[in-house]
């Protein structure tokens, strides 16, 4: 009987207070590292949107001051002219991506798969589902390594799209990367 109410109190302990079993060690410590850490392995619009959410809701203060910055791939240093060059098929299928829309923006977060390639350069069309002749590109110049990440945002024009901005802009546009440029 004395084991069962310590089990009762015990369970009752976890859930009133689940920060006594957690490591703050493990956590981030700002919303960049948050986004990154969770963002691994994410192939899913939804679960990235819900990812950076959560991130938001974590580090609210962080999020307001990266908001009135400009977002531009880490590391971005202008490349010489001349020295990228259009990314293979095979290059380009080492290139990942995940969004971020809101509204009229898209953030972009990157991976470069390719070893001995640094990308310089990324084109992404974007489209309404159900105007798929509405499909306009948007490029960026980035600088990711080899094997890292970097992300990008684009601002979507309405008046080239085609987009019904009072509808659930989400939920009927499309995106993909069409085209990359990067150097050896």
């Amino acid at each position: 009987m004395m084991s069962r109410q310590i089990c009762v109190v015990l369970v009752v302990a976890v859930f009133a207070y689940p920060g006594l079993g957690q490591a703050d060690q493990f956590r981030p410590s700002t919303y960049d590292e948050c986004i990154t850490d969770s963002m691994k392995g994410v192939a899913s619009d939804i679960a990235a949107r819900a990812i950076i959410d959560s991130c938001r809701n974590q580090f609210p203060e962080q999020v307001a001051t990266a908001a009135s910055q400009t977002e531009v791939a880490p590391q971005q240093e202008e490349v010489a002219p001349g020295t990228s060059r259009d990314l293979t098929p095979e290059e380009l299928g080492k290139l990942a991506a995940t969004a971020f829309v809101s509204g009229d923006s898209y953030r972009m977060r990157f991976r470069n798969e390719n070893e001995h390639l640094t990308v310089t350069e990324v084109t992404i069309a974007v489209w309404d589902t159900s105007n798929p002749d509405g499909r306009r590109e948007y490029s960026r110049k980035v600088r990711i390594e080899p094997l890292e990440s970097g992300s990008a945002k684009y601002t979507v024009v309405s008046e080239d799209t085609g987009f019904d901005w009072a509808s659930t802009f989400e939920d009927e546009s499309a995106w993909k990367i069409t085209a990359a440029k990067g150097m050896d």
